[in-house]
């Protein structure tokens, strides 16, 4: 099967592509601006430079590469989607519908796009509980509102069309060398710790985090693509639910002369941070390894980055 992965060579896209080519598929990475190394090891992959806000650039790669399936993780994360607003809507709307638009043209029926755990807003909203996917969503920025429209437009698609577009609300990703997002420090402070530098939670200690490592998320956007059914139109991914001081706790029982301090000041997190992940674990059968085995992962992949 050819699969064609819009920012296939980026953070989660590059660990997606290692997933499905080992699983024996063709991948076509679509990026704007490519970052070739990520992908260079592999085979069976074609990196093509292009545009989500074109929709003749998707079409093109469609048909060139006989594409089946299509996962999308293009899009403009906080704070430049709150920043540069023409673009983020360009990118994250126009963008998101050309790829709906361009798979019914083409008669793709699977689409997979990265939703967000963004689009239920803020904790206060559903009081001291967990949010499931049946809950109303209470977007709060121009983030979250397009991730949720995303959701609303794929439904359409669905409907009307008859195609399989399932979306995974991600929880905050971690991993090593992240750089974009609000929550890339989570990474960062672990990046750091690996190499022996003190690091500062932005946050504290008593705020609850929900963090998946971008292997699992990866693992979870390939079950999406390749499962033969699916039962509902979006799923919340796992994620480890802990403290920020608990994740200090986890990472000393890894590295225990970690310099670690808190920023007490900090507001909090600006979404939910208790939710439910029933509905994922049923319909695909994976859960989280301990979070300690994570933390070890990150670490180790960390100072290999840096040759250590």
């Amino acid at each position: 099967m050819t699969i064609l992965i819009l920012g296939g060579t980026g953070f989660i896209g590059s660990r997606l592509t290692e997933r499905l080519v080992s699983r024996g598929h063709k991948v076509v990475c679509f990026d704007l601006y490519p970052d070739y190394p990520k992908v260079s090891h592999l085979n069976d992959v074609v990196v093509r430079v292009g545009d989500v806000t074109h929709v003749e650039d998707l079409i093109d790669a469609i048909q060139q590469y006989s594409v089946q399936r299509i996962v999308n993780l293009a899009y403009i994360l906080p704070p430049e989607s709150e920043e540069k607003l023409q673009l983020a809507v360009r990118v994250n709307l126009m963008g998101m519908n050309n790829v709906f638009e361009a798979a019914r043209l083409t008669g793709i029926k699977r689409v997979v796009y990265a939703s967000s755990i963004a689009v239920y807003g803020l904790q206060s909203s559903y009081g001291n509980r967990p949010v499931t996917e049946e809950d109303d969503c209470y977007p709060e920025t121009v983030y979250m509102a397009h991730k949720l429209w995303n959701e609303f437009m794929a439904r359409k698609y669905m409907d009307r069309y008859g195609m399989i577009i399932p979306g995974l609300r991600i929880a905050n990703v971690s991993g090593p060398g992240r750089t974009k997002g609000f929550s890339a420090w989570q990474g960062r402070c672990i990046d750091n710790l690996a190499i022996g530098k003190p690091a500062t939670m932005l946050s504290r200690r008593d705020q609850i985090l929900l963090i998946i490592y971008v292997d699992d998320t990866a693992e979870l956007f390939a079950k999406l693509c390749l499962a033969e059914t699916l039962n509902h139109a979006v799923y919340n991914s796992l994620a480890y639910s802990v403290t920020a001081q608990e994740l200090v706790d986890r990472i000393k029982s890894v590295l225990p002369d970690a310099e670690i301090d808190f920023n007490e000041a900090a507001p909090d997190q600006p979404n939910i941070y208790l939710w439910s992940t029933e509905r994922i674990e049923r319909d695909l059968g994976m859960q989280l390894p301990p979070i300690e085995t994570t933390i070890k992962r990150h670490i180790d992949e960390a100072r290999r980055l840096q040759s250590l």
